[in-house]
């Protein structure tokens, strides 16, 4: 009986998407075997690129919005739009992601604001729900570009709205609401991590943005100055788990009143019928780039792990490199040399 082999990886970051990870495994298998694909995302880059991948009949849209830096040039940003559900799928990383920048990476300047365009696009078109995948982003500005284009004002002491980027969140005095959303707005991520401390946005996620020691303590002092006002002004804690992620993002949306932190994950594996598909499967190839002790504590190739060792499946780990052991994940392959197909041959000679 020919083997049936599931293959579901996340993004590599920085080199390849889901998709092209499937596609090489694919052709590297043995042709006796059967196979399924289901690229994953947890929220961060390709996040649009999966949910097209796994809902072809809905169209791709784009959206021209201000890039992660707002004096460079504008970006087109993809995005899918169900009419009959009147549901949007956009990606953050699509409109402030690190993969936008035209020059070095600038943790200082670079805002969430060309997201909060992408999501007015959505409800302009109609959309009652809105899943936002972050992650990628460029930014740590604990949204308050999102909501500045949403039309809230985030003023100086001189009653300024003040400049975009997390290196402005100091300047913050003032508050003023915008107009009222009706729309469920769903953020789609992988991480729990809070706004503030050490184990805050700008801790963590801030050096993968470009920010030294110094960067990092100053938004951590914006990101905090950006909490104190909004308490003081709407009696309203933004500290919340999954308000870290994409730069704290979540933080500011949450005046909204109509967002809600989610699993990206779980959003794709619905999506996708995941267990399903390791029900049927021999073995379960999963991946990304680093898998580290991050990758199961809730990102998705550490939950196809779990997931597949639940039902006694067999898993092969597919990565650039592994600094984590996963019980009895049989097959690692760690460094490749950046040869995605010769990579997939060699795994593909082990199943």
């Amino acid at each position: 009986m020919p083997r049936k082999v599931l293959i579901a990886p996340n993004a590599f970051k920085g080199t390849f998407s889901a998709l092209k990870v499937c596609e090489a495994i694919s052709k590297a298998i043995n042709p006796a075997f059967e196979f399924k694909a289901l690229p994953l995302s947890d929220g961060g880059d390709g996040f649009v690129d999966v949910i097209h991948y796994l809902i072809p009949e809905l169209p791709v849209l784009a959206t021209e919005v201000t890039g992660p830096i707002t004096n460079q040039r504008k970006v087109h940003a993809r995005w899918i739009w169900d009419e009959g559900n009147r549901i949007a799928y956009i990606e953050s990383a699509k409109a402030c992601g690190m993969s936008l920048l035209e020059g070095p990476l600038n943790p200082m300047e670079a805002t969430s604001y060309g997201l909060g365009e992408l999501i007015a696009a959505a409800i302009g078109k109609g959309a009652e729900d809105i899943y936002v995948g972050l992650g990628g982003t460029a930014c740590t500005d604990g949204g308050v570009g999102v909501m500045q284009a949403l039309g809230w004002q985030f003023l100086d002491q001189a009653n300024r709205q003040i400049g975009p980027g997390g290196g402005r969140l100091i300047e913050i005095h003032r508050v003023l609401p915008g107009p009222k959303i009706k729309v469920n707005l769903n953020l789609m991520t992988d991480v729990n991590n809070h706004l503030l401390g050490d184990n805050g946005a700008a801790p963590v996620f801030g050096p993968q943005k470009g920010a030294n020691p110094a960067q990092v303590f100053e938004l951590e002092k914006g990101l905090s100055n950006l909490w104190l006002h909004i308490y003081k002004i709407f009696k309203m804690n933004i500290d919340f788990p999954g308000a870290g992620a994409g730069g704290g993002i979540p933080a500011a949306m949450a005046l909204t009143d109509c967002a809600s932190v989610g699993s990206g994950f779980e959003l794709i594996a619905d999506l996708g019928d995941l267990e399903e598909l390791i029900a049927w499967a021999d073995i379960v190839v999963t991946g990304e780039g680093k898998f580290d002790a991050q990758s199961t504590m809730g990102k998705a190739p550490g939950q196809v792990v779990n997931l597949s060792r639940a039902q006694g499946k067999r898993v092969a780990l597919f990565a650039g490199s592994i600094e984590q052991k996963v019980g009895d994940v049989n097959i690692e392959l760690t460094k490749f040399g950046g040869d995605l197909e010769q990579a997939a041959v060699a795994l593909a000679n082990q199943l």
